[in-house]
């Protein structure tokens, strides 16, 4: 055997989808190289011989495959585990051409995690090239612009950036181009992307937003920003990451605009609720009940009658119960999950009130809070203000009505301080020019 073959042989010795087949032709020797588990192999040797009959040598075949003709083992190595047939002759010739590949891609579907009314009904998949397509098919022209990336370490990952020639402002585009360019490290995840984005580590507000729905890629771009793709991952990443995209939707604008309108408050008053809500509850019943008319004042005392708990551990024990719940629905199967947590909630819900360590109101309460946190767009904005409930309930708890207000100013602050590529997150929106407004 060829050293060459040899060589590629000892490399992929522990790779057990490794194949090396022996064929013939034109009366020589030629040795197939590949991964079987990327690799149709039957129906890409029949193409090859196909080839073959329409060659009047090895040469002229190797020419007719393909443009990339003895590459040194590195270059074949990297082939392989891209998905390559390689082909290597007696003399050490050698090609490495694009096969007919195994299906591994599903097709184009309904969005799983976003609900879209009176929308389309396309989301992306996990081939890059079929995002770009559908974001091509839905904005045909030529002013649409795509970078294409090759990051990683151990394993190249694909990322692709488009944006609209001359909406996206010029800084902004430079800006991310150079950050993708500097990337080394592998990209596994979204948090991994972040860092090279200049997040800072527990902050819980991402820089870039995600969505599976080509409809609002598009929506986002004519705002003149940027999106990404990365290779296997359903989404497209939208940079920078603004707080006006837990608000609306382009969906929205399929209502009229009264309705698009109230839509929008109620999504806005749904994120402060689930911010006051709590802390609201724990000022009212431990610190600041003299606020409340009197009667209102003895029914909550009343609802308290015979509770152990201090009303902060009461509510922090409902709150996290109530998070826990939400994470369970997440990662139980979806055929079982939605019904065992509710019956589970509902059980534990009443048994906790009857055994006297929560009342009644603070369940209506933490279960408002519930509701509103779910009205706003994305899971990644309802998670951030969910978390952002913790600090407020902690200081209500201090400082009564006092707390409540100061948590509120620092939730405030805190948003108003978050930028990306200098662009800041409380920014409601980005002009051409590079501006913000």
């Amino acid at each position: 055997m060829l050293n060459l073959v040899q060589e590629i042989k000892s490399r992929f010795a522990e790779h057990d989808d490794f194949f090396i087949q022996e064929e013939q032709f034109h009366q020589i020797t030629v040795y197939l190289l590949g991964l079987s588990t990327l690799i149709d192999f039957t129906n890409s040797n029949l193409y090859i011989r196909q080839m073959a009959k329409m060659s009047s040598s090895i040469t002229e075949l190797f020419t007719n495959l393909s443009d990339q003709l003895d590459v040194d083992a590195e270059q074949i190595a990297k082939g392989i585990v891209e998905g390559r047939l390689v082909l290597i002759s007696e003399s050490n010739r050698n090609v490495l051409l694009d096969p007919i590949s195994h299906n591994l891609s599903r097709n184009i579907d309904q969005p799983k995690n976003e609900s879209n009314i009176l929308g389309p009904m396309d989301a992306f998949v996990e081939n890059i090239d079929t995002n770009l397509g559908l974001l091509r098919k839905w904005l045909s022209t030529d002013r649409l612009c795509h970078r294409s990336y090759q990051v990683g370490e151990l394993g190249k990952r694909r990322i692709s950036m488009l944006y609209i020639k001359g909406r996206a402002p010029s800084a902004l585009i430079e800006k991310v181009d150079q950050q993708l360019k500097q990337i080394e490290m592998d990209i596994d995840t979204i948090d991994d992307l972040n860092k090279h984005f200049g997040q800072r580590k527990f902050n819980p507000v991402s820089c870039l937003f995600s969505t599976e729905i080509p409809n609002q890629a598009i929506d986002s771009l004519k705002k003149n920003r940027v999106v990404l793709f990365i290779d296997n991952y359903p989404y497209a990443l939208v940079f920078p990451h603004l707080f006006l995209d837990m608000l609306s939707t382009v969906n929205d604008r399929n209502f009229p605009y009264g309705l698009s309108l109230m839509i929008r408050t109620l999504r806005g008053l749904g994120a402060l609720a689930t911010l006051v809500l709590p802390a609201l509850y724990v000022a009212l019943t431990s610190v600041n009940p003299d606020v409340l008319k009197i009667d209102l004042a003895l029914f909550i005392s009343e609802s308290r009658e015979g509770i152990p708990l201090t009303p902060i551990i009461e509510t922090l024990t409902m709150v996290v119960i109530v998070d826990l719940i939400i994470e369970a629905i997440v990662r139980l199967p979806k055929s079982v999950g939605p019904a065992i947590t509710m019956v589970g909630g509902i059980i534990l819900g009443q048994a906790m009130v009857e055994a006297k360590l929560v009342s009644n109101l603070l369940v209506i309460v933490i279960t408002a809070m519930l509701i509103a946190s779910s009205a706003v767009v994305g899971v990644q904005n309802s998670l951030y203000i969910r978390a952002l409930k913790y600090p407020i309930l902690i200081l209500a708890s201090v400082y009564g009505i006092l707390g409540l207000f100061a948590g509120l100013t620092f939730v405030c602050i805190y948003l108003a301080s978050l930028t990306s590529c200098g662009i800041p997150y409380v920014t409601f929106r980005i002009e051409g020019k590079g501006d913000t407004k």
